[in-house]
C-alpha cells in the first residue's frame, strides 16, 4: 500500500504537470494530449507520467519529441511547488493501455454493426432460460426503452 505522502505528492505532480503541458507549452507537435496519470518510485527519485494523444502514429512520434524537448522546462515548473529535499526526475510513458481500449472499442463497435438489429438493441440478442416458475415474476424486458 502506497504511503500518504506519496500519493500526496504524486497528486500534485500529476496536477502540475497537466497544467504546464496543457497551458503553458506552446508546442504545436503536442496536439491533443493527454496525462493520464503519474507514479512516483519508492525512493521519491523518478516520477513517469503516463500520456496519451489523440491521433495516429505520427501525433504519437511528434508528441514524444515535444515532451522530451519540454523535460526541463516542466521539471522546473513542478519544481516551485514541491517541497522535498531532492526534485524527482520526470520521464515520459506513453500509456499503452490507452490504444488497447481503443482497439477493444473499434472491435466491439464492429461486433454490434454486424448484429441482426445493426446495434440498435443494447440489450442482449438471447435471453436465458429460466424456469417456469421464475419467469412469472420477472417483466419481460427488465431494461427501460430507450429514447
Amino acid at each position: 500500500m502506497a504511503s500518504t505522502r506519496k500519493q500526496k505528492l504524486e497528486s500534485v505532480l500529476h496536477r502540475e504537470i497537466a497544467i504546464c503541458v496543457q497551458q503553458e507549452l506552446r508546442d504545436p507537435r503536442l496536439g491533443f494530449l493527454t496525462i493520464l496519470r503519474v507514479e512516483l518510485t519508492p525512493d521519491l527519485a523518478t516520477v513517469k507520467a503516463y500520456w496519451s494523444v489523440l491521433g495516429d502514429a505520427k501525433a504519437r512520434s511528434l508528441a514524444v519529441h515535444a515532451l522530451t524537448a519540454a523535460r526541463g522546462y516542466v521539471q522546473s515548473h513542478y519544481a516551485k511547488v514541491l517541497h522535498t529535499r531532492t526534485l524527482p526526475i520526470l520521464v515520459w510513458e506513453y500509456a499503452e493501455d490507452e490504444e488497447r481500449r481503443r482497439g477493444i472499442s473499434e472491435l466491439i463497435g464492429k461486433a454490434r454493426a454486424t448484429d441482426t438489429d445493426a446495434g440498435a438493441r443494447p440489450e442482449p440478442a438471447v435471453t436465458a432460460v429460466l424456469p417456469p416458475a421464475l419467469s412469472k415474476e420477472l417483466p419481460k424486458n427488465p431494461l427501460p426503452k430507450a429514447p
